[in-house]
C-alpha cells in the first residue's frame, strides 16, 4: 500500500478555445491542496495559438496542464481520449464553462476515499455476468462517484441567472434540480460530469454515440457495478447558465432529444417524470379541439384550467425563486420557454430512436 496522495486526472473537454477556459483553468491551479501528482487535462478541438497560451496560468509550478487535441467530438468522446492515456486511479471532471471553489478536489476526495489513500496504480474492477447487465462487485465498500451542486454565478447577467433559477426550481427541472442547489447529503442515481469526481473502474467509459445523457448512462453504470453514487453540497462549482431564450432553449431542447432516445430504448419507470414537458407539450395541442367539443357557455373553457394553474404555479415559483425584480419578470417566460423546448425535444427523441 502505497500512502502517497492520489493520483488525479482533472478533465476539461471543450471546442474552441475562450475566456470562459482560462477562467477555469486558472481556478484549477488555484486549487487548494494542488500537487505535482495532480494533472489538469485540456482537451479542444486544437491546440491553442499564442494568445491562449500566454493566459494559460504558470505561476504554480505543481500545477501540471496537459493539452490533447482531438478535433471535433462531444464530450464523452474528449473525456475518453484521456482515459486511453492516463493511468490515474482518480478522474475529476468539470465543464470549461464553469469553475470549482477553492477546496472542490479535496473536499470530494475525502468524501470519496476516506482514509485518504488509493494503493499505486490501483482501480476499481468489474465484472459482467454472461448475458446480463449486472455486475459484480469487488470492493464492496466503495463509493464509486461523488459530485455536488454546479451553481449559478451570482454576478453573471441577468440572462444568465434566469436559466439557472429555473434548474434550480422543482417545478423546473423536477428532480434534477438539486443539481443546481445545496441540498443535503445523499445517495442519488445520477450526476451531471460538470462536477463529478470517481475511481476509476477498468473498462468502464462513456457512451460516445450521446452528446447529453452520458452522465446518467455512466452513472447507471456505476450503480450496476454495485457502487454508490454520492451527492455531498460542499463539493462545488459556479456554472454560466445559457442566455435566455433562444441558447437556453436550444440546451433543453437537447437535454429532452436525448432523454427521449434513452426512455425509448431503455424503459425505467423511475425516469417517467422526464416525460411530463412533452405531455405538456401534446396537451397544447389537443387543448383547442378539446375544447370544441364543450360548445359554448363557461364549459368551453374547461379545458384550460390546466394551462391556467400551470400559469399560476409558474408564477409563484418565480416570486419564490426570483432574486431581483428583472429576474421575476423573465421567470414566467423562461419557465415557459424551457418546458416547451425540453417536451419537443423529448418527443423528437422518442419518435426517432423508434424508427
Amino acid at each position: 500500500m502505497n500512502n502517497q496522495e492520489p493520483a488525479v486526472a482533472i478533465i476539461v473537454p471543450f471546442g474552441e478555445w475562450n475566456q470562459w477556459v482560462i477562467e477555469c483553468v486558472q481556478a484549477i491551479a488555484a486549487l487548494n491542496g494542488m500537487n505535482e501528482r495532480w494533472t489538469c487535462w485540456l482537451v479542444p478541438d486544437h491546440e491553442p495559438d499564442e494568445n491562449w497560451s500566454r493566459q494559460l496560468p504558470t505561476g504554480n509550478p505543481q500545477c501540471r496542464i496537459e493539452i490533447l487535441a482531438t478535433g471535433p467530438g462531444n464530450p464523452a468522446q474528449k473525456r475518453n481520449a484521456v482515459l486511453r492515456v492516463s493511468r490515474d486511479p482518480i478522474i475529476a471532471l468539470i465543464d470549461s464553462d464553469a469553475w470549482p471553489e477553492p477546496d472542490w478536489l479535496t473536499t470530494a476526495l475525502s468524501h470519496l476515499i476516506p482514509g485518504g489513500s488509493v494503493p499505486e496504480g490501483s482501480v476499481l474492477a468489474y465484472v459482467q455476468q454472461p448475458g446480463s447487465c449486472n455486475y459484480a462487485r469487488t470492493d464492496p465498500s466503495a463509493v464509486g462517484v461523488v459530485a455536488g451542486p454546479n451553481l449559478t454565478p451570482p454576478h453573471d447577467p441577468l440572462i444568465r441567472r434566469v436559466g439557472g433559477r429555473i434548474m434550480e426550481s422543482p417545478l423546473g427541472f423536477g428532480e434534477g434540480s438539486i443539481r443546481h442547489v445545496a441540498v443535503a447529503a445523499r445517495d442519488v442515481r445520477e450526476m451531471p460530469t460538470c462536477n463529478m469526481v470517481f475511481r476509476r473502474v477498468n473498462g468502464m467509459a462513456f457512451h460516445e454515440s450521446l452528446d447529453t445523457g452520458e452522465d446518467m448512462v455512466f452513472c447507471a453504470d456505476m450503480r450496476a457495478a454495485g457502487y454508490r453514487v454520492r451527492y455531498q453540497p460542499d463539493v462545488r462549482v459556479y456554472h454560466h447558465r445559457r442566455a435566455v431564450f433562444i441558447p437556453f432553449m436550444r440546451q433543453c431542447y437537447r437535454y429532452g432529444r436525448d432523454k427521449g432516445r434513452l426512455r425509448r430504448r431503455h424503459s425505467d419507470g423511475a425516469y417517467a417524470w422526464q416525460a411530463i414537458p412533452a405531455l405538456f407539450v401534446i396537451y397544447l395541442l389537443l387543448a383547442p379541439l378539446i375544447s370544441l367539443f364543450f360548445g359554448g357557455g363557461l364549459l368551453k373553457w374547461l379545458p384550460w384550467l390546466p394551462l391556467t394553474a400551470y400559469a399560476l404555479a409558474m408564477l409563484a415559483e418565480s416570486l419564490r425563486l426570483a432574486r431581483s425584480c428583472g429576474e421575476f419578470l423573465l421567470a414566467p417566460a423562461a419557465f415557459l420557454a424551457a418546458h416547451l423546448a425540453y417536451g419537443a425535444g423529448y418527443l423528437s427523441g422518442w419518435v426517432r430512436s423508434g424508427k
